[in-house]
């Protein structure tokens, strides 16, 4: 019987962070992991309030490390960055052994190379509507209002979808 996997790249981990929802993860996936490029790329941003809670969330369980090479094919042909060409490596291995894999991951171009490769993607957006549907939020559109404001970048055009698949639309 297939197992399901859900890898995270950078993105969605540091901003479950800012707005204090990381425990979401393991309320909507049980275990999420994460390739030791990840876990270098979370938490080489220095001090800040978020560092603590992501420090916190790598010394608990429900968080998993493997130590994984990227594919500098997959980051030439699709300009990506070592921490998602990791997870990507890591979906490709694990599917080829039978896993069904989400990927979870917000940066377009990351997202694209996923998808390329016949992997479902999801990102923190996609998350908080997870949440909502599944009892563990009340509402998507505060969170999002927090995300932006704390600088996380979510177009126009992505919260609008977002609130209309969350049934939070005007």
């Amino acid at each position: 019987m297939p197992k399901r996997v859900v890898i995270a790249d950078a993105g969605p981990l540091i901003g479950l962070a800012r707005i204090g929802q990381l425990a979401l993860l393991p309320r909507l996936f049980g275990t999420v992991t994460v390739t030791s490029w990840v876990r270098q790329e979370v938490l080489a941003g220095g001090d800040f309030p978020d560092t603590r809670a992501l420090q916190e969330a790598f010394s608990q369980s429900w968080l998993q490390m493997v130590d994984i090479t990227g594919n500098q094919d997959l980051i030439n042909l699709h300009q990506i960055d070592m921490g998602e060409a990791t997870a990507i490596t890591l979906a490709q291995q694990l599917h080829s052994v039978g896993d069904l894999v989400l990927l979870l991951m917000d940066d377009q171009r990351g997202r694209q190379a996923a998808q390329h490769s016949g992997f479902t993607t999801m990102g923190t957006a996609g998350l908080l509507v997870l949440a909502k549907k599944a009892g563990a939020i009340e509402a998507v559109k505060p969170l999002l209002q927090a995300l932006h404001q704390k600088g996380y970048f979510l177009s126009q055009r992505l919260m609008d979808a977002v609130l209309i698949q969350a049934d939070e639309a005007l």
